[in-house]
């Protein structure tokens, strides 16, 4: 096993951080298997640093998550995080850890027929098929962790009381914003799911969803929108949402020399693939195209673009979620005076 780090963190640590994993079944759509990787605050003991295997044969140490410590106790939100197409459940690992470390549970899972590997083996799914998927395994999974009859599930118990149920957030990034999005307003034979308390789409993905879906959307509402993202551009995906979904509040981050990858580990993974020997020809093929949209003298460097990112989303959630709202504008306010950061917040549209 050829192991990396992807060290250091992204921000001192509030918390410290365990990871799991788990495989969750449902039995009520054809035995669909669900992967979950689950960041939440822990107590620490002398648990190894966690590992995420991105291919076979190649992992990374995580930055601060330790391998299934104990659960801190107390009960904290729960975010709910979809990748974007092709993407991983643990594609986002700095976020993830950077989030629970400032007190939050973090589950995200693959999406069977739109991860990494469906594309490299050519079983991926076509686009309605994967948003049918999408927004049953979001509904799964709040069942999983927040449902009455979750005591049937295989999720421990430790997680499962740490979780404040009140406080409820789907985040995704991409196709993963579909997934968020289209959660909080019901598609695609899935009915709008009311324990939702908030929504974040970064680089988000739209155009699928109608005027009248992302109207429904009537949680608060973050956006974050890159600058240089040819892949979802604002124009296309970040400007209807933000004049249509009926949250409040609802913000908008416009982050100025960034790409469409801003929110994920693409910039590690691809500081890391000049190190590996050996790289099959397709995911060589794979970060020889995604190398363009991460690196040159008009991208930000990508750990500062993420640094941004968790900051907005920690602000906008001390305020969304009524966590420790001065501290929450506070953090707004410092991010809106960044150089090459548009922050811009407003009150639910009038119908």
């Amino acid at each position: 096993m050829i192991t990396f780090s992807s060290a250091p963190a992204l921000e001192t640590p509030a918390h410290p951080v365990g990871r799991r994993t788990l495989e969750l079944i449902d039995t009520a759509r054809n035995a669909r298997s669900l992967t979950v990787d689950i960041w939440y605050p822990a107590v620490l003991a002398d648990e190894p640093r966690a590992r995420y295997e991105v291919l076979p044969g190649v992992a990374f140490e995580a930055a601060v998550a330790r391998d299934q410590p104990v659960v801190a106790g107390g009960r904290y939100p729960l975010i709910l995080l979809s990748h974007g197409r092709t993407g991983m459940r643990f594609a986002y690992s700095l976020l993830c850890e950077a989030l629970a470390a400032r007190g939050n549970i973090v589950v995200s899972a693959d999406h069977p027929g739109d991860a990494l590997m469906d594309w490299l083996s050519g079983t991926f799914v076509d686009d309605r098929t994967n948003e049918m998927g999408r927004v049953g395994d979001a509904r799964f999974l709040l069942d999983a962790l927040l449902t009455a009859e979750r005591s049937s599930t295989i999720v421990p118990s430790d997680l499962l009381d740490a979780i404040d149920t009140e406080r409820v957030v789907a985040i995704g990034h991409s196709y993963g914003a579909y997934t968020a999005l289209a959660t909080a307003a019901g598609a695609r034979g899935v009915p709008a799911d009311t324990r939702l308390r908030a929504v974040i789409g970064l680089q988000p993905f739209t155009r699928t969803m109608s005027d009248n879906a992302l109207a429904r959307v009537t949680v608060p509402t973050l956006l974050v929108i890159s600058e240089h993202d040819t892949t979802t551009p604002g124009a296309i995906d970040g400007d209807r949402p933000w004049l249509l979904v009926g949250g409040n509040p609802v913000w908008r981050m416009d982050l100025g020399s960034a790409s469409h990858h801003a929110s994920s580990d693409m910039g590690l993974y691809l500081e890391l693939a000049g190190q590996i020997p050996d790289l099959p020809p397709m995911v060589t093929a794979y970060v020889a195209m995604m190398a363009p949209d991460m690196i040159g003298s008009h991208i930000r460097p990508w750990r500062e673009g993420l640094v941004l990112v968790v900051g907005a989303i920690g602000a906008f959630l001390d305020v969304a979620l009524d966590i420790d709202s001065p501290r929450g504008l506070a953090e707004a306010d410092h991010l809106a005076a960044t150089a090459d950061v548009t922050l811009r917040r407003r009150a639910a549209v009038s119908r």
